[in-house]
């Protein structure tokens, strides 16, 4: 089904967390976005993103069968779309994907590929092994949100999307399902080191892979509370006179370890 997109303002909803100042944060990042050329749009599901995918492949790698409606339980209900573009094309992607595990955690439904498959026994390939060794996936359950999808264009990547990127993740998952956790994976070596500053160093923890399927890779899991999640909000807002903090480095932010 085709993703309708709307204006990133009329399009979200302010369910959970404090609503005036993430209602001023919204407004904020869709000014941030548009000083540099980028208008903001949200809608739900996947399929914009596979088709801006696939458009683009000179630029980006095929997606994961995570975000394969033909494969995986990904549907309107629960994955939120986030587009910015410029003068009416794809300059900037990502997707928000919501899982329930009341009892279950991250660990348990990476092995077993239900992650990614609504049937992983019949749709994984053969040797295809989801591997959790993070210890923190032990302990990740309940509401958790994970976020990927994460594309912009070639010109725009001096532009500090990954910083506006990281924002609107945490935003949007406070304000629409304030999960128990957000997660996210990054790609070992060069990105990690990349990517990790302008995420504002979240607790990060190495051993998430992937072997066979559509493709080999090892990842380091990143994941926020719903606290942690506020908290940044609040330290983003920015008034007239208050500079953004978003690129400099919270030193209160503690060494990664497990969720307890």
């Amino acid at each position: 089904m085709p993703t309708v997109l709307r204006p990133l303002l009329d399009a979200i909803e302010i369910n959970h967390g404090p609503r005036i100042e993430l209602g001023r944060y919204f407004l904020q990042l869709a000014e941030e976005a548009r000083q540099i050329g980028i208008s903001l749009h949200m809608g739900r599901g996947s399929g914009r993103l596979n088709e801006v995918n696939k458009r683009n492949q000179d630029t980006w790698k095929p997606l994961g069968p995570v975000y394969d409606p033909s494969v995986s339980s990904i549907d309107e209900g629960n994955s939120i779309y986030i587009e910015g573009q410029c003068e009416g094309e794809p300059v900037l992607t990502l997707i928000l994907r919501r899982y329930d595990w009341p009892q279950s955690t991250l660990r348990e439904e990476w092995e077993s590929g239900r992650f990614a498959y609504r049937d992983p026994d019949i749709q994984m390939d053969p040797g295809e092994r989801w591997i959790a060794e993070a210890p923190a996936a032990g302990e990740i359950s309940g509401r958790v949100v994970f976020v990927g999808g994460l594309w912009s264009h070639p010109t725009f990547r001096r532009k500090q999307l990954p910083v506006l990127s990281i924002a609107l993740m945490r935003s949007i998952s406070l304000a629409t399902w304030r999960p128990d956790f957000a997660i996210g994976m990054i790609e070992t070596g060069p990105m990690t080191r990349a990517l990790l500053p302008l995420y504002g160093y979240p607790p990060i923890q190495p051993g998430m892979m992937i072997v066979g399927g559509w493709r080999t890779f090892e990842s380091n899991l990143i994941w926020e509370t719903p606290n942690m999640l506020t908290e940044h909000v609040l330290n983003s807002l920015t008034g007239p006179d208050q500079p953004d903090q978003r690129n400099r480095r919270d030193e209160g932010i503690r060494r990664a370890r497990a969720p307890r």
